[in-house]
């Protein structure tokens, strides 16, 4: 079944009827269940010019797996509509027939390294360094800000509402500027400041890295 046909699969989307044609929908599947879906809540609400673009995040209850994102954000789009996903390294297998079959379905992916925790603490601070797949060091230095005291902590939800949101608002041009960074610092030939990485650089290498910054200069909230 699709979207359509199945109202109640995973979160509802629901098309807003006769937009125009200078209207653009934008869908992005996400791998968490948490904390990229309040972040979306918050670029939605606040930072997107709702007379132009309508966002819809597909999410689903335990999150989904790289692929799985992609399959989801495929099922059943409108002509038109741009899709993305967002998901990480963390520790999971299928990455790089993720961004394959992006490519081939005309699919943008906002993938961070190790986490998409990374884009949040780069609204305050540059980082660098390997970090193999593991976010402690992002978190220790995360929990330094406020509101993000015990982010990443046992029992903690990652949320990302109140306090959390009112740290990091404002801050999205700093965020991408210390992404565009980390660029620099890929191994592979091709990747630039600039341009982004390259199509035959491997993700599993960009670490760490994180492109969420090319969702937002995507909606119009920062520059490309």
């Amino acid at each position: 079944m699709t979207r359509r046909s199945k109202p109640n699969a995973d979160r509802p989307i629901h098309r807003s009827p006769g937009r125009s044609r200078d209207h653009r929908v934008v869908y992005v599947a996400v791998e968490g269940e948490i904390t990229e879906v309040d972040y979306l809540a918050y670029v939605n609400k606040e930072l997107i010019d709702d007379g132009q673009i309508t966002l819809h995040v597909i999410a689903r209850a335990n999150g989904l797996k790289p692929m799985e994102t992609v399959t989801k954000v495929l099922d059943d789009p409108d002509p038109g509509d741009e899709l993305w996903v967002m998901f990480d390294r963390d520790e999971h297998t299928g990455i790089p027939q993720a961004f394959s079959s992006g490519r081939k379905n005309d699919v943008d992916v906002a993938f961070s390294h190790p986490s998409f925790d990374l884009w949040l603490l780069l609204h305050f601070q540059a980082f660098s360094g390997s970090q193999n797949g593991s976010s402690k060091i992002v978190h220790e230095k995360l929990r330094q800000y406020p509101g993000y005291e015990t982010f990443g902590k046992q029992g903690d939800d990652k949320s990302v509402k109140g306090t959390r949101v009112d740290s990091i608002r404002g801050k999205e041009r700093t965020a991408a500027r210390n992404a565009r960074k980390l660029i620099k610092d890929c191994a592979f030939d091709g990747c630039s400041e600039a341009g982004g990485h390259a199509d035959g650089c491997d993700p599993l290498r960009r670490d760490p890295s994180t492109d969420v910054w090319r969702l937002l200069a995507a909606l119009k909230i920062i520059d490309d």
